[in-house]
């Protein structure tokens, strides 16, 4: 080995552990705290999206889709009308609405499309549990912490 080597290596052997204990600690600082980062993320980034129907066997009632920004509110019913001539009555004229949806805390603010007026509703969380609510049945959970069985609850995640 030649003397150039030996000097660089003998330096780099002197030098290397007067820096390795020295920034040890502090890379170890960094990992952990980018890993209880990474934690707090994921746990702040629970997916709202996905498709809310009725938590009970119902008969009638609301499905709503949250995707990227966009919802899809659809209503349905197993009673069908049918008319004088014989054709089926829409019983909910004007669905599917349609538009965007912007989250503010545990508020969704709707939009329809058409620039009708939208009620604001309420994403509450028990265990894995997620649930779209009514202004109404969001003042009760916060009250009592009970909620209707058919209080719209996240079944498909997106």
């Amino acid at each position: 080995m030649s003397k150039t080597k030996r000097n660089i290596s003998a330096r780099s052997a002197f030098l290397l552990p007067r820096i390795v204990p020295l920034c040890y600690p502090a890379a170890m600082k960094i990992r952990l705290l980018l890993a209880v980062l990474f934690a707090t993320l994921l746990a702040a980034c629970v997916s709202h999206e996905g498709t809310y129907l009725p938590g009970c066997a119902a008969y009638v009632g609301s499905k709503i889709t949250l995707s990227d920004g966009q919802f899809v509110w659809e209503k349905f019913t197993d009673e069908v009308l049918v008319n004088e001539d014989g054709g089926k009555v829409n019983q909910f004229p004007g669905y599917p609405l349609r538009g965007s949806y912007r989250i503010d805390g545990q508020m969704v603010r709707m939009k329809s499309a058409a620039g009708a007026a939208m009620p604001t509703l309420y994403l509450a969380r028990r265990d894995e549990q997620r649930f779209l609510m009514t202004a109404d049945e969001f003042s009760a959970w916060e009250t009592t912490g009970k909620r209707d069985d058919c209080t719209l609850q996240l079944i498909l995640e997106n």
